[in-house]
């Protein structure tokens, strides 16, 4: 079904792949005349590290197929081995680039001879009147760069006679030599011998060589111990076509995408005709479609071309020489929009300033590594992706996309690497706050009984919840109002505060809450003193203290004592109502200080969280 939907994808897309052709960088032009004279005795070079896409040349249609140990030319643009028979420095042998100078001039040579009105006699007319060895370059070149033919202003490979005598050169050598059923398309047509074409290295995490996303190259890979495609047959068209399909898709960053060192790459198409893109709401929420996605169920819009569109995925890896499918998706539009509204759902969460916020993909996986705090007063940021220590899970971006996707629980062990990194970094943010929120309604998922789970979605709201009695979640929002009524006493007092409350406890408080919580209880009533006495704030401290006893309170209506040995569910809760806690009280005192009401809680300083460190 992958193969089928490639080739799709590719009859949609509306440009026509030439049979054994694809898109390489061609970095050297040579221009001749219809004589075979050289326009000029240097190449024209078009690589161009600065641009985007250009640091090898510029990609063209070139003929292509996959090459391994022996000598095997393509037809009027190859290497400068082939080309110009030019030896490079570096590993390049003057025998073997000999004969590979030599095949591509007999090349040349045969294809004038078959097709007399293109451009191949110039070509041959180039060689033949000795005009190779005078060409020259004052660039600093090497043994793969590109050299394609320009005759009399158009570039030889794209002149109808060089696809048309390529397409039977290269069937030759890639075709099995007999028709049969093809099992992509189902029709009787010529079959591969091998897949003619492999996905460059870099387009395959993993990967240290190119490779082929069907290959069957020693006998027990193959049915009866056979090699080669015999018993996979594929014909010539459907096999050019996925090739360059997915090779197009897994270039193109408008179809793919991936992360260092989460060792897979996603690529999506779309098939029936629709233009949404589902990846649009995932990793750029302030893009217009993204925001029309959200508000389709309102106004009552879909557009009649999604509803018939099918959204295709593949995530690939590589090993070796190996294509790696770690995951095939197919899935009609509308179920893959409503599965994104859910996603976002799921992981909105309040910011510091009490707006409710949709996190980025890239930057939920961002912030599961480690975060290092600046140095001399700097901010601080997340380790690099793919940097050594960064402290990620292999495969996070992938498991957060099948998530989104598919509407798939996540791994519990993200929810305990996130906590774990909580509690040894000791920041929380809105980022880290969001991958709770969505495992824990994600877990929620496995409830059997759908009223228990309607009743978890519905107490994991993404701001405060007032309602939320889970007793673990309140012990966060008490840990958040101590850490503030502390840093509150101190500049009160304005002495400096090295340690808060939260930066010295937060750790043993995630997996032990009743400890801390019993401590900090005892340490408040000194804090409260201070604030009504000598730092004359009573004000403040009935705030703190009113604050304090309707949580405490509310532990113990819910007749359930503060954790002492926390589960997985309820250290989580305890960051989220942290979190919550903490940012419902920050956004109190803005919107006192702007809309000039009053609040029984101190002004804002320049001390309360930001969010640093959130951006990419």
């Amino acid at each position: 079904m992958l193969l089928q939907r490639l080739v799709e994808y590719a009859e949609s897309s509306g440009e026509v792949t030439p049979p054994f052709y694809a898109r390489k960088p061609v970095r050297f032009l040579l221009y001749i005349a219809a004589d075979g004279t050289p326009a000029n005795a240097e190449l024209v070079d078009f690589a161009d590290p600065g641009t985007p896409g250009q640091r090898f040349g510029i990609n063209r249609w070139m003929p292509n197929v996959t090459r391994t140990v022996g000598v095997a030319p393509t037809l009027a643009a190859d290497t400068v081995e082939y080309v110009l028979g030019w030896v490079a420095e570096d590993g390049g042998r003057a025998d073997r680039v000999a004969k590979q100078h030599t095949a591509f001039q007999e090349l040349i040579r045969d294809w004038a001879a078959a097709e007399p009105d293109g451009p191949a006699p110039a070509i041959a007319a180039f060689y033949a009147g000795g005009h190779a060895p005078k060409v020259v370059t004052d660039r600093t070149w090497s043994r793969a760069d590109v050299v394609a033919f320009v005759v009399d202003g158009q570039i030889a490979t794209e002149h109808e006679t060089a696809k048309r005598y390529w397409a039977g050169v290269a069937a030759g050598r890639k075709g099995l030599g007999r028709a049969g059923y093809c099992l992509v398309c189902g029709q009787v047509r010529d079959l591969l011998k091998t897949i003619p074409q492999q996905i460059p290295r870099r387009w395959l995490p993993g990967a240290t060589q190119s490779a082929s996303l069907v290959s069957v190259n020693e006998a027990s890979h193959g049915y009866e111990l056979t090699k080669l495609l015999a018993h996979t047959p594929i014909c010539v068209t459907c096999g050019l076509t996925f090739m360059s399909s997915l090779t197009a898709v897994l270039s193109d960053e408008r179809h793919s995408t991936a992360l260092p060192g989460q060792n897979a790459r996603l690529a999506w198409w779309l098939v029936g005709g629709s233009r949404f893109d589902p990846m649009a709401p995932l990793d750029a929420p302030d893009l217009d479609d993204a925001r029309a996605l959200l508000t389709t169920p309102v106004d009552g819009i879909d557009p009649g071309d999604d509803d018939l569109s099918t959204f295709c995925s593949v995530t690939v890896g590589g090993n070796v020489a190996r294509v790696v499918i770690r995951d095939w998706v197919e899935m009609p539009l509308p179920r893959v929009k409503d599965h994104i509204r859910s996603w976002i759902d799921d992981h909105k969460i309040v910011d510091w300033s009490g707006e409710i916020t949709q996190v980025r993909l890239t930057q939920l996986v961002r912030a599961a590594g480690r975060w290092q705090v600046g140095r001399g007063g700097a901010p601080g940021s997340w380790v690099k992706l793919g940097a050594r220590g960064e402290d990620r899970p292999t495969g996070l971006q992938h498991a957060l996309l099948r998530a989104a996707l598919l509407h798939a629980p996540l791994p519990p062990r993200l929810l305990t690497h996130v906590l774990n990194r909580i509690r040894t970094d000791g920041r929380v943010d809105p980022a880290r706050a969001a991958l709770i929120r969505l495992g824990l309604r994600r877990q929620a998922l496995r409830l059997d009984d759908p009223e228990s789970r309607t009743a978890e979605f519905e107490r994991l709201t993404p701001t405060l919840n007032l309602d939320n009695n889970d007793p673990a979640y309140l012990s966060g929002r008490a840990f958040a109002v101590l850490d503030d009524l502390q840093q509150t006493v101190f500049r009160a007092a304005n002495q400096p505060l090295n340690t808060t409350f939260a930066e010295r406890y937060m750790g043993r408080a995630i997996t032990n809450p009743r400890v801390v919580l019993v401590n900090g209880q005892r340490t408040s009533t000194a804090w409260l003193r201070r604030l009504r006495g000598p730092l004359r704030k009573p004000g403040w401290a009935r705030a703190y203290a009113n604050r304090l006893d309707d949580i405490f309170a509310q532990i113990d209506t819910s007749r359930h004592s503060i954790p002492s040995t926390a589960v997985l569910a309820q250290k989580a809760q305890f960051v989220l109502g942290f979190h919550q806690q903490r940012a419902a009280m920050r956004a109190e005192r803005i919107e006192a200080a702007a809309k000039k009401k009053n609040t029984d809680l101190p002004p804002a300083s320049d001390d309360q969280p930001t969010t640093e460190g959130d951006a990419e």
